[in-house]
């Protein structure tokens, strides 16, 4: 356990179950091994945003003070097994005067399940900037600070508070193919950019699936989706452990390939990280 775990204290607060989940043991200098997640539908299943998140903070360990997720691109090879430990190798990819380029590697038994490119870079103001008119955000809700634990229901939001928000409808969107959340961790992390950085990867890939399928629901037979690749884009300093709205819409599915993308906003307006999901999706009949 590192002496910059944010639970490493001995009374653990709601939202430890998820940090303690995504803590990895450093096996040498480059190489991690840590435990994954499944979801209520395929507990045997690796999910994806903890191999997203996992494999950041891998990367994390190997850059120089002062530096902060950038920017991050993942493919996911195959799918990975929750009853054996992931290890993540990291290998210098290139580096700057000011950021840090590294390949993490997620393998189990030799069969590599995720690829990665993460960068690392010094985030300093240089006055001009833009984005664009963020949409009608609402209010957040009232944080329930009773919740309980739910990790052996396979609830992967467990640790987090995620409540559904208004949205109007998204103009680049397919006709609805979209969704809007208000999400933040309950626990403080204090001030740890890396694990504020791991923990919204985690939640970027919470419902690109259903985003993409959401026209399509009330089709006929079993629906099988997998990610595919997985882009994160960090543009500004933010918390994870604070009020973030997350914004989900998917232009476009065909040929049995869709794409979702998501915008994170704090509460006051400010545009903080950008994420595109390919995903496969397709359905199969349903045995009588």
């Amino acid at each position: 356990m590192s002496s910059d775990d944010p639970c490493a204290h001995a009374d653990p607060g709601p939202g430890c179950c998820l940090i303690r989940q995504l803590r990895l043991t450093r096996v040498d200098e480059h190489r991690f091994t840590g435990g994954l997640r499944g979801g209520r539908s395929a507990p045997q299943r690796a999910f994806g945003g903890g191999l997203i998140a996992q494999a950041l903070l891998a990367a994390g360990a190997a850059v120089p003070a002062g530096q902060a997720p950038g920017s991050l691109h993942a493919y996911f090879v195959s799918p990975g097994d929750t009853a054996r430990p992931m290890r993540y190798t990291v290998s210098p990819f290139g580096a700057g005067r000011s950021s840090t380029l590294l390949q993490v590697t997620a393998d189990q038994d030799g069969v590599t399940r995720l690829v990665m490119l993460a960068s690392f870079r010094g985030f300093a103001d240089t006055g001009a900037e833009h984005q664009r008119t963020p949409p009608v955000l609402g209010s957040p809700p009232e944080l329930d600070a009773d919740s309980p634990c739910r990790c052996a229901t396979g609830d992967l939001t467990c640790g987090l508070a995620l409540h559904a928000a208004a949205q109007e409808a998204e103009p680049s969107a397919a006709p609805g193919a979209h969704r809007a959340s208000w999400t933040r961790l309950r626990h403080d992390l204090g001030a740890r950019p890396l694990w504020h950085a791991a923990v919204l990867g985690y939640v970027s890939d919470l419902a690109t699936n259903r985003t993409v399928d959401q026209p399509h629901r009330h089709e006929p037979g079993r629906r099988l989706a997998a990610s595919v690749d997985h882009a994160l884009w960090f543009h500004r300093s933010f918390r994870a452990d604070e009020w973030l709205w997350y914004g989900q819409h998917s232009p476009v599915y065909v040929n049995g390939r869709g794409i979702c993308q998501g915008e994170f906003y704090d509460t006051a307006g400010h545009l903080v990280a950008s994420c595109v999901q390919e995903v496969s999706l397709r359905r199969v009949p349903t045995t009588p």
